[in-house]
């Protein structure tokens, strides 16, 4: 019995150390970071720490990022980071500093539509005719008028037309059957008189012809 209540009492020292240990492994605020014992603060954008702070929510000596590195953000880092490098492909549109990155961008006449173009730029397509609908830039394709270049007329027109031939032709069909319809009525209509007219006249003549 004592053997099963150790067993229990285990699993439920195992949690209880296991939350101690969560709620004490971040002690230091959302703007610090923990150096041995203390919590000293972050250091801006565009430095990174030379030295921790010897104090208890103290401030962390720190210097600025050295010309081709950068750092975005606040932060605990050792160091800055190295400023990217535009490929051969590639133009820069925006110089590295000491709190952003360099930007680059395909050169003109090429694109690159995914995410930090991590492929070559690929050369914009060129339209038949000169039908462009938008422009190629450094993000996107060439966008072509992809309309009938012969006739010159946009393909969505000649669905419309052929459309509206459909339903002429459909209403001239329902035309015809309608008057075929009311003209089989009408004869069928002549007929049943005409054979009424001849059943009342057939006694009449029968007595004339007897009297003959």
């Amino acid at each position: 019995m004592a053997r099963l209540e150790h067993l229990l009492l285990l699993p439920g020292l195992l949690l209880w150390a296991t939350v101690c240990s969560v709620s004490s492994s971040s002690p230091c605020g959302a703007d610090e970071f923990q150096s041995d014992t203390f919590c000293c603060q972050l250091c801006p954008a565009g430095t990174y720490v030379l030295k921790p702070c010897q104090r208890d929510h103290g401030k962390s000596e720190c210097v600025p990022c050295e010309p081709g590195y950068f750092m975005t953000h606040n932060n605990s880092e050792l160091g800055c980071f190295q400023c990217s490098q535009c490929r051969n492909d590639q133009e820069e549109v925006a110089a590295c500093s000491q709190m952003a990155d360099r930007e680059c961008q395909c050169k003109q006449g090429t694109y690159c539509n995914s995410e930090n173009c991590v492929e070559k730029c690929l050369r914009c397509s060129r339209c038949p005719n000169g039908r462009v609908i938008r422009q190629c830039n450094a993000a996107m394709d060439t966008l072509c008028d992809t309309s009938d270049s012969e006739s010159g007329t946009p393909s969505c027109h000649c669905l419309c037309l052929s459309g509206a031939w459909k339903i002429v032709v459909v209403t001239a069909a329902v035309v015809v059957i309608l008057a075929a319809v009311i003209n089989i009525v009408a004869s069928c209509i002549f007929i049943i008189r005409c054979c009424k007219r001849g059943c009342r006249r057939s006694p009449h003549v029968s007595k004339e012809e007897t009297q003959l």
